[in-house]
């Protein structure tokens, strides 16, 4: 008899993650002329209003 837990994956398959949309890169630069470099928390990060070009460094 197979016992199964609530809210478990079955095995073999990946649990989406919920992510902030933001890539983690060692280094980043703007991608066009609307996206800023800034800093928050001691981080280096990238914001746009493209939200593809958010990036972190880290």
């Amino acid at each position: 008899m197979t016992s199964t837990v609530p809210g478990a994956a079955a095995p073999g398959t990946r649990l989406k993650q919920e992510s902030s949309g933001v890539k983690v890169q060692p280094s980043v630069k703007k991608i066009c002329d609307k996206c800023k470099v800034i800093r928050r928390h001691g981080r280096v990060m990238v914001i746009c209003e493209n939200l593809r070009h958010k990036q972190r460094q880290g």
